[in-house]
């Protein structure tokens, strides 16, 4: 491995020749069996007494040869005591040429076994000593075969025993010297097994124990798996000593990593403390910058500059790199305030350094800390440092923020003309100034500037939205709605979809939305309840949508339904009215059925009680007259009548249908009674006209509600013929037209209204008449709870002639010819939780002429009762007219209160008078709202005289 290879080499190379030369010594003096064995083993110990018992032990055979042949033994004896040295010594091809001179001096002379045996095995030692294994076993199988047998059998197993331990070790440390440790750790697991009694060497397991260790930690480094260094550190501790500086770098990242800052600490400060040069110590630290705290590195730094203080300048400048890198990473962290505070006390330093890449972190942590100004100094000096386009388009975005023109168009000079930089900073500047306009209200201005720039290029989503929103700000709501609907197909966010939707709901087109909504998948379809509303797509623009939280549209509920129990009372009278002198008392049951948000159905059924005062004497010709009959009754109860109608309301219109009958007591045979009504409601702003054609009765006097009915005695040749005579009963029938323009909550508002009526009835010519109402109304109070107006109007009538059936004086008649009377009129109005209350007044100068005419309008009856009244002393003249004028007012209340639940009561009153004449109405019921939507819905005292035409 890199990190440990030359230290590895040194390692194992010096330990395996002392290994080898022990091994070598302690198998030289192995004891042998035989007696010059034992002693040559003695010598190896006690020096040269081995050659002098090896002489004394041949001394005895060599004598008996050489003696005989006249030889001298001592030159024999002084060769092989050389021979013996040179064995000794290690000279062994001295040995094996003494040898062969002796054998050639001395015929018959031959080396003993024991000199060839050390020799060999010496032989062996050396070959085995100088890495030549191969050699050494062949020997070795020599050494077998020559002395495996006899007296040197014992020796030659232990010395080829000892051999073959010494080349296992010797072939580890070859293993281990080229770095295969692993297969060095298997082969002793194999020679473990195959001999129990083997034990490699301690410094052999040691050295193997290292490099494992080491080349271990290289992994573990790799991994980062901090862990096993830890628990190699406390196995293998030497591999971390001060000798091996880089492993225990590796231990100081360790530790730090494993959460154990203060042992790493204390590891880096050794390691600083033992560097020799600047390097080394930048190094150190760099490492140290990733681990340890901002506070730990304070410590080091300074640790450093005390260690070298030569170097303070270039240790300096590279504790302000690194308090830049923390500030850099605090800041991608977004803690920019942290990291300003690394630096904020280095400004000097970081200019006096003029790098760009500084300034720019400076101005991007000022910024972020909401220091605008400084953010924009830091910028510019980087733009002044590196000459980039890049640098000045932030310069020149940054003085847009700051309202800082000047330095807006240097940083706009020194970009490039024409240049795209240029071109987006002139659009950034327009940009700005769309958003300032935008932020302070003034949407016209934000569209003129947004205009400008879309001349430069088209403008971005962003600022088309501005656009959009500016446009709705404004009224625009169709081009607003356009601009929205395009964003969406490209971006669909919930500003777009909510854009969308109050722009077309302000232009009751929501179809748009909605289609756009089932076919792209976003928050439109979100805000919008696209299950439920999936059936009224065909009628979504006209339904009144509403907004509900969270911000979504919802279908408006059904009409209201409800079950109702009332009447109405009314009084009519004047001076000198007689029988004009009118009450009516009206039972009724209306109900009303919702079928869906616009369509409702409704019904009433009612029977009228109708009293009258006494006639007063005179007041009728025929009252006393011969064979006539009763002629007036004053109390009458009417047969039932009823009315069925439907109702739609779409908030462009309304129409209303409603048909019936009614029976008046004097005429058994009934009539029908029916309405139909269209308004429309261009406006949004609540302003509305219609038209109706309209049939019922006219409610005035009992004669010209009920009708009357008398039997005369009339001669017809000579001959007494009763003839019954019928009239009254009058029906209105009556078209009309009306129109209210809003002026919301502040300006006028008015209304006209022009009604064309022809009434008739039995024995009652058709009389023509019209009528207008003009009015104009401003609120004087208004709130969430109140609703105050106050105005002038203007109500008149006229009709072709008059029509008495009873008397004239003012009050007993249908209408007057004409009637003019302008009045001062109020309304206020006022809702609660549960509840509302309206009250309406006017007061007025009324002016009126009645023309006078006969007692009975039909000629024809008065022509067949002309002799009756003159047998009877009685002349039908006529009634002279009548003019005149009298201040006249009305008042008008109506109140709504839910009592429980879904009931509600309902009353109304109305009172309107002049000095000759009054009317009084009122009208209660009892509701009960069973579904749709609750509240007022109707007056029974209005809704039963105005045929369900309240609203």
């Amino acid at each position: 491995m890199a990190r440990g290879g030359g230290t590895m080499k040194r390692l194992w190379f010096r330990p395996r020749r002392i290994a080898r030369g022990l091994t070598v010594i302690a198998a030289g003096i192995l004891p042998l069996t035989m007696v010059p064995a034992v002693v040559y083993a003695r010598s190896r110990v006690h020096g040269g007494a081995f050659l002098e018992a090896q002489g004394a032990f041949d001394s005895n055979v060599t004598s008996n040869i050489y003696t005989r042949k006249g030889r001298s033994l001592r030159a024999i004896n002084a060769n092989e005591k050389q021979i013996w040295e040179a064995i000794t010594q290690g000279h062994l091809r001295r040995a094996r040429a003494l040898i062969d001179k002796t054998a050639s001096e001395f015929p018959g002379w031959h080396p003993r076994q024991a000199m060839t045996f050390v020799l060999l095995e010496k032989s062996i030692w050396i070959h085995i000593g100088a890495g030549h294994l191969q050699a050494a076993r062949r020997q070795i199988s020599v050494l077998r075969a020559d002395y495996g047998r006899g007296a040197l059998a014992s020796a030659t197993r232990s010395a080829i025993a000892s051999m073959r331990v010494v080349m296992k070790n010797d072939e580890l440390w070859a293993l281990i010297g080229h770095g295969h440790l692993y297969a060095a750790h298997r082969a002793i697991r194999r020679m473990e097994a195959a001999d129990p009694s083997y034990e490699p060497p301690h410094k052999l397991l040691a050295a193997l124990h290292e490099d494992l260790g080491r080349r271990a930690l290289g992994r573990y480094e790799k991994a980062h798996d901090w862990a096993q260094v830890l628990i190699l550190y406390h196995r293998e501790p030497a591999i971390f000593d001060r000798a091996h500086t880089a492993n225990q770098l590796v231990l100081a990242r360790a530790l730090a990593a494993t959460g154990h800052l203060g042992r790493a600490r204390t590891v880096f400060s050794a390691l600083l403390r033992d560097a020799k040069h600047l390097g080394q110590v930048e190094t150190l630290l760099g490492v140290a910058a990733t681990h340890l705290t901002v506070a730990d590195m304070q410590d080091l730094y300074a640790r450093a500059q005390t260690r070298l203080p030569a170097d303070w300048r270039a240790l300096r400048a590279a504790h302000l790199r690194y308090l830049l890198m923390k500030a850099a990473q605090a800041h991608a962290a977004h803690h920019d305030r942290r990291a300003l505070a690394l630096v904020a006390s280095q400004g000097a330093a970081i200019m006096a350094v003029h790098a760009a890449a500084d300034a720019r972190l400076m101005g991007a942590l000022y910024g972020a800390d909401g220091h605008r100004r400084k953010a924009l100094q830091w910028w510019l000096r980087a733009a002044d440092w590196s000459g980039k386009s890049r640098d000045w388009r932030v310069v020149g975005t940054l003085a847009l923020a700051d309202h800082d023109v000047a330095l807006m168009d240097t940083a706009i000079t020194r970009l490039p003309p024409g240049t795209k930089e240029r071109l987006q900073l002139r659009r950034q500047a327009d940009f700005m100034d769309a958003l300032s306009a935008y932020r302070h209200g003034r949407y016209a201005a934000t569209l003129k500037i947004l205009q400008d720039a879309r001349r430069l290029g088209p403008l971005s989503a962003g600022m088309r939205a501005i656009e959009a929103w500016s446009l709705v700000h404004t009224g625009h709501f169709r081009r607003a709605g356009t601009l929205f609907t395009a964003l969406y197909r490209v971006h669909q966010t919930s500003g777009n979809a909510a854009g969308l939707i109050i722009a077309d709901q302000h232009l009751h087109e929501l179809a748009r939305a909605y289609h756009l909504a089932a076919t792209l998948k976003g928050p439109l379809a979100a805000r919008l309840p696209m299950a439920t509303m999936g059936h009224h797509l065909t009628d979504i623009n006209e339904m009144p949508w509403r907004f509900v939280a969270p911000d979504d549209i919802a279908a408006p509920s059904p009409r209201q339904s409800y079950l109702a129990l009332g009447g109405s009372w009314g009084q009519r009278g004047g001076h000198s009215s007689g029988l004009a002198a009118m009450r009516v008392y009206q039972p009724s049951l209306q109900a009303q059925l919702g079928i869906n948000w616009h369509l409702a159905a409704f019904a009433e059924v009612s029977s009228p009680l109708i009293e009258d005062g006494p006639p007063v004497g005179g007041q009728l010709p025929m009252i006393g007259a011969t064979g006539g009959g009763a002629s007036v009754t004053t109390r009458i109860q009417e047969r039932p009548g009823f009315l069925l109608g439907i109702d739609d309301r779409r908030p462009h219109a309304h129409w209303r249908m409603a048909l019936g009958w009614t029976s008046p007591s004097i005429d058994p045979r009934g009539t029908p009674q029916g309405l139909l009504r269209y308004t429309a409601i261009p406006s949004r702003n609540g302003s509305r006209f219609g038209f109706h054609v309209l049939r019922d009765q006219v409610r005035q006097t009992l004669t010209s509600y009920n009708g009357m009915r008398e039997t005369f005695d009339a001669r017809v040749g000579g001959a007494t013929v009763p003839v019954s005579a019928t009239w009254g009963a009058v029906m209105r029938n009556q078209v009309g037209a009306s129109g209210y323009a809003s002026g919301g909550r502040h300006g006028w508002s008015y209304i006209g209204t022009l009604h064309l009526n022809a009434l008739d009835g039995d024995n009652i010519p058709t009389n023509y008449g019209a009528s207008t109402y003009l009015a104009m109304m401003r609120p004087v109070f208004t709130n969430h709870r109140w609703w105050v107006t106050l105005g002038p109007s203007f109500y008149a009538e006229g009709y072709r002639r008059n029509e008495d059936f009873v008397s004239p004086g003012y009050g007993a008649y249908f209408s007057p010819q004409w009637m003019g009377q302008p009045s001062l009129s109020a309304s206020a109005s006022h809702w609660w939780p549960g509840g509302a209350i309206n009250v309406s007044t006017a007061l007025g100068y009324q002016w009126f002429y009645e023309t006078g005419g006969p007692y009975i309008g039909s000629s024809s009856l008065r022509g067949t009762l002309a002799p009756q009244w003159a047998a009877a002393g009685l002349v039908g003249a006529p009634y002279g007219g009548t003019r005149g004028h009298n201040v006249a007012g009305s008042i008008d209340v109506n109140l709504t209160q839910r009592i429980a639940g879904s009931w509600y009561v309902d009353t109304g009153a109305s009172y309107q008078a002049n000095p000759a004449f009054q009317e009084l109405e009122a009208g209660l019921d009892i509701r009960d709202v069973f579904g749709g939507e609750g509240g007022r819905t109707f007056i029974p005292a209005q809704y039963v005289a105005d045929m369900g035409r309240y609203e």
